[in-house]
């Protein structure tokens, strides 16, 4: 027994060696270090209701952020998930297939349509695996529409080219009569001189 006593006291005083100040009053009347980790453990470890509901407020309000992908944004929420059943509130699947579908952009309207009447989907893994196949498709139209946007902008672009190229072949055919006669013109001037000259 006097061993024990030797190494609870010990104990005791790492226990409260370890704590601010202010704490110490509060804890230094448990009798045994048992005492005092238990009493610890009950005031630190466990979660407070204020933390838990903040937990799940912020889970149910939680939307995906444009900056995020849609990988990035699953795995924010499967964080989520993890913190609530660590703080004692696990979900069921279905809560967690819902909570996906609802945190979804609003331009997914119909996409939302289709996983919530989906009955192949039953928990978080179906839900993200359909979710981003759904990303991978939208990004891929995407990509379509810009790449067949660039192509006519480019085509137009050709046109007006071709176009201006048009232009001066005509303005420059235009031209070449206008000299043709303004050179004949200097040509009858020239000769009438020559033939007051001679008279």
């Amino acid at each position: 027994f006097e061993a024990w006593s030797k190494k609870d006291h010990c104990a005791r005083f790492t226990l409260l060696s370890c704590m601010h100040d202010d704490l110490i009053g509060a804890y230094e009347h448990c009798p045994t270090a048992k005492e005092m980790w238990d009493q610890l453990r009950f005031d630190f470890g466990g979660t407070s209701v204020t933390r838990l509901r903040s937990l799940v407020l912020k889970f149910e309000m939680y939307k995906k952020e444009p900056k995020n992908s849609m990988t990035e944004h699953l795995r924010i929420m499967s964080a989520m998930i993890r913190d609530l059943k660590n703080a004692g509130n696990a979900l069921s699947d279905e809560q967690e297939v819902q909570a996906v579908i609802r945190s979804l952009p609003d331009s997914w309207v119909s996409m939302r349509q289709i996983l919530t009447h989906n009955e192949n989907i039953k928990n978080f893994a179906d839900v993200s695996h359909h979710v981003k196949l759904g990303a991978e498709r939208e990004e891929a139209t995407h990509t379509t529409a810009l790449f067949s946007q660039g192509g006519k902008h480019h085509g137009n672009w050709s046109k007006r080219k071709k176009k201006g190229k048009s232009g001066n072949k005509e303005g420059s055919s235009n031209q070449g009569p206008r000299d043709g006669r303004v050179s004949k013109r200097h040509r009858g001037k020239r000769g009438g001189k020559k033939d007051k000259t001679k008279g």
